[in-house]
């Protein structure tokens, strides 16, 4: 059996030709959701409202395609080729960081005959895996797609449709469902992971990079990102049915950092550590059985100046390579800290200089700690 790997969606320089069959995809569903655009400060437009559970129906795989296949265009670089989409009035188009990442020349082509436009870059962010381009077309000419707002519940097993160019076929629309939530996936950023990840069955293959993933109220609720493959030996191996996109709401607010600023800053707290499963807590006879395991504490980092301990022990705990002895956190503020995606997404939705209180457990001992957080700039 071949073993599983991670691979980051690569960028397919050409289009592969022959062999293929074309699958058209078609849905009877009525329409029954209309959308309301409004604008944020930055342009970009959100829905006013958004479901907070899976739509009963919403309109068809045709219908999503027909309003947003026009804003989906294809990313070409000198390096090869992605997907990206629209985002607002303005010309401002939404990728993933590794399409563009050290591009000399990127072009953006919008469907059929709307034409090809020369793209700037205006920043890209490789913590999180989002660029943003600018390009100078005119307003008839651009189709801006709608984020899921802030509200919305992406919801396992509920619809949702990819558009993208894999392989260089233009304009392809792919199907499928949510078929889990809250998925870890890498970063270009080493050492960093994006948490919150959407993982869909929904064919996702290279090309299909930076594009838009789409729920049934015909919001854009990620970007497709990553794909797991079965060929360690092939990096052109295609889609399994495993693939992951970046949660609008992380994209989002990179996309209104770098249009404002050209960079991204993240709040930071300055640890490393591990998440504490069930097995964790056996073997080592915790006295809680959640929380993250403070390894490492970032010398002169926020942690380290409120006085939060790492830890002193190299040991394999489960499998797992830890270290041992430090402080474990439970709770920031008000918030139960069961995993470390719940650390990593409380922290985020802070700004730097905000002061959190973190309880940790120390030598079985509960104890809270006020950290003023700090930032990070790509």
């Amino acid at each position: 059996m071949n073993s599983i790997f991670r691979l980051t969606a690569l960028i397919v320089v050409a289009a592969i030709g022959g062999g293929l069959t074309a699958v058209a995809i078609d849905s009877t569903h009525p329409q029954t959701t209309t959308v309301v655009r409004n604008v944020t400060e930055q342009g970009i437009p959100v829905a006013s409202s958004s479901p907070t559970t899976a739509p009963t129906s919403g309109i068809s795989v045709t219908d999503i395609y027909r309003s947003s296949g026009p804003g989906v265009g294809e990313v070409r670089t000198d390096q090869g080729l992605g997907t990206g989409f629209v985002i607002d009035n303005q010309g401002h188009v939404l990728t993933n960081a590794h399409v563009v990442l050290n591009a000399k020349t990127i072009t953006f082509q919008l469907p059929g005959s709307e034409g090809t436009y020369d793209a700037q870059l205006l920043g890209l962010d490789k913590t999180t895996d989002v660029a943003v381009l600018k390009i100078n077309a005119p307003a008839d000419k651009l189709h801006p797609l709608t984020l899921a707002g802030p509200d919305n519940k992406v919801v396992v097993g509920e619809p949702v449709v990819a558009i993208g160019n894999p392989l260089g076929e233009t304009s392809t629309v792919t199907s499928g469902i949510v078929s889990a939530v809250q998925r870890k996936i890498d970063s270009l950023e080493q050492g960093h992971n994006i948490y919150g990840a959407i993982q869909t069955d929904a064919a996702i293959n290279h090309g299909n990079s930076g594009g838009p993933l789409i729920d049934a109220n015909n919001q854009v609720i990620g970007i497709t990102s990553q794909i797991l493959s079965d060929d360690p030996n092939n990096p052109e191996s295609g889609s399994i049915g495993i693939g992951f996109a970046i949660p609008i709401s992380t994209a989002r607010e990179v996309a209104q950092q770098l249009i404002s600023t050209g960079k991204v800053t993240h709040t930071w707290l300055g640890i490393e550590g591990a998440e504490v499963t069930n097995d964790i807590a056996k073997a080592l006879n915790l006295p809680v059985t959640h929380g993250v395991l403070v390894g490492k504490v970032v010398p002169g980092g926020p942690a380290a100046k409120a006085g939060i301990h790492g830890g002193n022990t190299q040991a394999t705990v489960a499998g797992q390579p830890m270290v041992l002895g430090g402080d474990i956190i439970i709770k920031i503020d008000s918030t139960d800290i069961n995993t470390f995606a719940q650390l990593a997404e409380t922290i985020a939705s802070h700004r730097p200089g905000d002061t959190v209180t973190i309880t940790v457990l120390r030598d079985g001992h509960q104890m809270t700690i006020n950290v003023t957080l700090g930032s990070q700039s790509n």
